[in-house]
């Protein structure tokens, strides 16, 4: 946002510099304005648009998370009726559980506000 201003400012100044009637002044600056609101809603459109064909991806991308959280269910299950020493407590794949428990839920959330701040722009 801040570039923009920066550059109607300076296009304010060049149309100040400018040797017109001063209506003719106000109308210049009004579309120059104008243009550039329009080409403001232009770059928001176009970064809504990145970020919901990011967002969108391929099935990898979408899935990978709930795959890895399938695993380590798998993990849990098949330890629960057998004896795995990756499950021991001393073993740090609960840390790694923890963390990518912590991963999905957050991951998934800033994913789902990303959707709702893309879809309320357009």
């Amino acid at each position: 946002m801040k570039p923009v201003v920066n550059m109607v400012n300076a296009i304010g100044e060049l149309v100040g510099r400018l040797t017109l009637p001063a209506r003719e002044k106000k109308e210049l600056e009004a579309e120059i304005m104008k243009l550039m609101y329009e080409y403001e809603c232009e770059i928001a459109e176009v970064q809504a648009n990145v970020i919901q064909a990011e967002a969108t991806g391929n099935w990898l991308q979408r899935s990978w998370r709930p795959l890895v959280m399938l695993t380590f269910a798998v993990i849990i299950l098949v330890g629960t009726f057998t004896s795995l020493p990756i499950l021991a407590d001393s073993s740090r794949f609960w840390d790694l559980l923890e963390i990518g428990l912590g991963g999905y839920v957050i991951g998934r959330s800033g994913e789902k506000m990303l959707g709702a701040i893309a879809r309320k722009r357009r």
